[in-house]
């Protein structure tokens, strides 16, 4: 049995990368002979300039890099030879031993050249000349400018493959859920009366079904077959079958050619949506490139697994690998793991010319036809379309897939604009909430908008896809919401001090940070895309020991999943440790059918009442976690601050609004009940003007008279003092109760004019450099907007203060915004104060001043501009780099104020700190 053959003359990827011979003509390091491993980037390696797309070039020119590679080979007589370059940008004109054996245009596609007899047995010199740029116009229109980071040489694998005289080249399969097998048999150098036989198997190697026989004529031919019980594939269940063909002459065997494939069938049925396997789903994606900040685009495995589960992670069924095809290697993964994908043609704004595009569009479905996961062909990106190369999409895809032109919003070049009589999928990009009710509810044609909601900085990504998500769900016809992108692409350069180079607000496009930092977008779209929805929020009086729960799997039935309960205790504000302890756990089988709700019956024990929350955790069919949800036990009455020392507040000798405790002394404003300043231990704090009335106004305009007319009074019952004021500073009235615990309530209540806010609170002033750590419990580990209330997951949370500066710095969780719901949150100080929070009503807490990227342009929030900690009962949305937050439907509008505002807040100072310390001895015994 003779099967094809490889000898890798490069490494597979960066980690394995062979030193080649290279000279670059211009930039970095040029003019000389050194090394160069292949496969990279050769700006990543410190050879020719660091560019971005739509950088001018200026005075420099397009460098030529030449690469030198001595080998010996094996080599045997009755072998046919061939050389592939898996990726090599941008012109590449390949020599052996001093011959030229052939040249190659466009920077992303796979390409092969014989070299039969060329190849020598023994020492071999392979010499090959890449133009970072081309001679061709289109493809430097094309792929040298656009909106993301430019990369030039042998960027992927270069192998020789060994062939029998007469082989198999490649196969084109179509295999449908009905069992319906058909393929396209590509041979090369058969001579006449050969015959080819096919076997399909399983994944178990078992066979399936009767071996398919039919004599070749020619060059190609179609064999077909019937299978009955087959297991379809799908995203959900990954399952794939392979196909052995022999070619043979008698029944002597030539060549065994193998090939994985899946059987199941998408559909695009017009005016109405997308099929899989026919049902209806809804594709959830986002957009991504081949890239690393270290390496380019020349990725390793590990790191397309990486991305994989990245999106995994997220609940995506899809991906759209943007502006080129990706590595062949992610679409393998996309196959076995289960992830629909699309397969895009080069281009970003310009199209390639019809004589070079029909070579690389051939290119593109020759490697990439069989993979089940691409469900979808896109004719370049926007503009980049030519509507000539449809048709060679269709000559080559022998299942005929459809082929996506990529809309761009308006319609720029008339040719380029959705036009429902060329395609029954409108793609247009950036829509607004308008815009999407319009084409999902007043149009009939599948609406997919390829790039949404874009995700530059703490904007877009997860913000207002809720919202958006909700109306794709109830339109008839939905096709699904691919989000711009996936991957903030930042490039790592050591002329900028080895630090990540976004180019601010350019290459900031990502749900994640370039090495995979998580933002509040992450985990909102997680929450959001979950296959499974868990309807009750909290266990309260009522619970019956059941939960409502939604299944939106397409194919699994929930009592394929694993589902675990847990009774859980969170740590509370006086210790140490953070997070929670199990108490009691379990599995719930649950019997609900896909995309039908349901109950699901809990066996917990009777002393669950007791217990803070309950955690429910979903892990699909291949072991995800898709689902993690924890609900409050109203019931439970765990304390949390321990502050039952019965410590009364004393009021002071010298000021009749200054109160003592522990060391501790508050002294408030005698005339309008705001606390004026802490002190601890005699030492001023930074606390002070507590509270202060914050807000921001749509309408700049609009007055707000601040009352001023303050009365207060000030009384003791018991061991509690009292402090009411009324009028003062904004506030209808502030009410301070110094409890003999050490806990400090504040009720208030104010009344704005009516009209919109972006926010509306209170807060207590702070020098932020004087905040070095916090420790709370709420749903995080993130920071929320109005518009981004998913996602969060209710725990004990701690970190450090650090910089996070978005598209510049990262350092997630953030340690600065927005954060609700929380139960309490402790801030450590300088000096040792500790000062912590617990929410009274529904207040969300705001952490000092988050600082926004460069560049930010509509992807900004409103905030107040005065550090301090802050309880706000209204705050901010969040806009994306081309949309304003007003255009993103309901959850984004500022909040109508009309009436009285009330909230209560405790505060604890330094609640926790021991009275009587050990007396520290500076000697140890051996």
């Amino acid at each position: 049995m003779m099967a094809q053959s490889k000898v890798y003359l490069s490494g597979q990827g960066p980690k394995t990368a062979i030193d080649w011979e290279f000279k670059i003509s211009d930039g970095r390091n040029s003019g000389f002979w050194t090394t160069i491993p292949v496969p990279s980037n050769w700006e990543t390696e410190g050879f020719g300039y660091y560019m971005y797309g739509m950088d001018k070039m200026e005075k420099r020119i397009p460098p030529v890099g030449n690469y030198r590679y001595n080998f010996k080979y094996k080599k045997l007589n009755a072998k046919r030879y061939f050389i592939v370059f898996q990726g090599s940008m941008t012109d590449t004109k390949v020599r052996l031993n001093g011959k030229e054996v052939g040249f190659h245009q466009g920077g992303f596609t796979q390409f092969k050249f014989e070299v039969t007899s060329h190849l020598k047995d023994g020492d071999n010199i392979l010499e090959v000349e890449v133009n970072s740029s081309s001679s061709n116009e289109s493809i430097v229109a094309a792929e040298r400018y656009a909106d993301f980071w430019m990369f030039s040489g042998i960027f992927r694998p270069v192998f020789i493959k060994e062939e029998p005289v007469e082989f198999i080249e490649r196969v084109a399969i179509d295999a449908q859920m009905t069992g319906a097998f058909k393929m396209d048999v590509y041979a090369n150098g058969v001579e006449k009366g050969r015959k080819i036989t096919a076997q399909i198997y399983d994944a178990n190697h078992n066979k399936v079904g009767k071996a398919i026989k039919a004599n070749i004529k020619g060059d190609s031919i179609q064999v077909q077959t019937q299978l009955d019980d087959i297991a379809l594939w799908s995203h959900e269940f990954p399952n794939l079958y392979s196909v052995v063909i022999q070619l043979l002459d008698k029944k002597k065997v030539l060549h065994t050619y193998q090939q994985k494939f899946g059987f199941r069938t998408f559909e695009v049925r017009p005016h109405d949506g997308f099929y899989l396997n026919g049902k209806r789903l809804l594709l959830k994606a986002a957009n991504m490139h081949s890239f690393r900040p270290e390496t380019g685009r020349t990725l390793s495995k590990e790191d397309m697994l990486e991305t994989f589960k990245l999106m995994q992670d997220m609940n995506f069924n899809t991906v759209r690998p943007c502006h080129y095809p990706p590595d062949a290697y992610f679409f393998e993964l996309c196959d076995s793991l289960g992830m629909l994908a699309m397969d895009e043609s080069t281009g970003w704004v310009k199209p390639l010319d019809t004589p070079v595009g029909t070579k690389i569009v051939k290119e593109i479905i020759e490697r990439d036809v069989n993979h089940p996961s691409i469900v979808l062909w896109s004719n370049g990106n926007h503009n980049a379309h030519n509507p000539n190369l449809n048709a060679v999409f269709k000559k080559w895809d022998i299942q005929k897939r459809e082929v996506l032109k990529n809309s761009p919003k308006k319609a720029g070049h008339i040719k380029n604009a959705f036009n429902p009589a060329e395609n029954s999928v409108n793609t247009t990009y950036y829509p607004s909430y308008k815009d999407v009710k319009e084409r999902l509810f007043d149009k009939n044609d599948i609406y997919l908008p390829n790039e949404t909601l874009h995700a530059l900085y703490d904007g877009g990504g997860g913000a207002n896809l809720k919202t958006y998500w909700d109306l794709f769900e109830k339109s008839k016809v939905g096709g699904g919401i691919t989000i711009w992108a996936l991957y903030d692409e930042g490039l790592l350069r050591t002329d900028k001090g080895y630090t990540v180079d976004n180019q601010y607000s350019k290459a900031s496009d990502g749900i994640v940070g370039p090495h995979g930092e998580k933002d509040g977008s992450f985990y909102a779209i997680r929450e959001i895309w979950s296959p499974v929805v868990i309807e009750d929020t909290l266990v309260d009086s009522n619970f019956s020991g059941a939960l409502r729960v939604h299944n939106k799997f397409l194919f699994t039935n929930l009592n394929q999943c694993k589902i675990e309960w847990k009774l859980i205790n969170f740590s509370n504000p006086d210790g140490t440790s953070n997070g929670h302890r199990t108490v009691a756990s379990g599995t719930v089988n649950a019997n609900i059918k896909a995309g039908e709700k349901g109950k699901i019956a809990l066996d917990l024990p009777e002393t669950y009442k007791d217990t803070d929350a309950l955690a429910i955790q979903v892990y699909d069919t291949k072991g995800v976690l898709v689902y993690d949800k924890r609900l409050p036990i109203k019931s439970s009455k765990r304390p949390m601050f321990r502050a039952a020392e019965h410590v009364p507040f004393v009021r002071a000798e010298e000021d009749a609004y200054s109160f003592k405790r522990h060391g501790l002394t508050l002294s408030f404003d005698p005339t309008t009940g705001v606390l004026l300043s802490v002190k601890d231990k005699g030492k001023k704090t930074s606390l002070s003007n507590f509270p202060f009335l914050t807000y921001e106004s749509v309408n700049k305009t609009l007055q707000n008279e601040l009352k001023q007319t303050t009365t207060i009074s000030c009384s003791k019952v018991g061991d509690t003092w009292f402090i009411e004021a009324k009028g003062t500073n904004g506030f209808d009235y502030i009410k301070w109760n110094l409890k003999p615990n050490g806990e400090i309530l504040l009720d208030y209540a104010y009344t704005l004019a009516t009209g919109k806010y972006n926010y509306a609170g209170i807060g207590i002033e702070v020098d932020a450099d004087d905040v070095l750590r916090k420790r709370w419990l709420g749903e995080g580990p993130e920071r929320i907007w109005k518009n981004r209330l998913e996602g969060g997951v209710l725990d004990v949370y701690f970190n450090e203060k650090q910089v996070n500066i978005p598209g510049l710095v990262y350092n997630p969780p953030a340690f600065e915004g927005c954060f609700a719901p929380w139960n309490w949150a402790v801030f450590y100080l300088n000096d040792y104060v500790n000062v912590a929070f617990k929410n009274q009503t529904e207040v969300v807490l705001g952490v000092l001043n988050p600082v926004n990227g460069k560049g930010h342009k509509y992807a900004n929030w409103s905030y107040p501009n005065k550090e301090g900690f802050f309880f706000f009962d209204y705050i901010s949305a969040v806009g994306s780099k081309w949309k304003k937050a007003t255009e993103f439907g309901p959850d984004a509008q500022p909040s109508v104020i009309d009436g009285q505002v009330k909230g209560s807040v405790s505060m604890f100072i330094n609640w926790n700190k021991p009275t009587v310390k050990a007396k520290r001895v500076d000697f140890e015994l051996e």
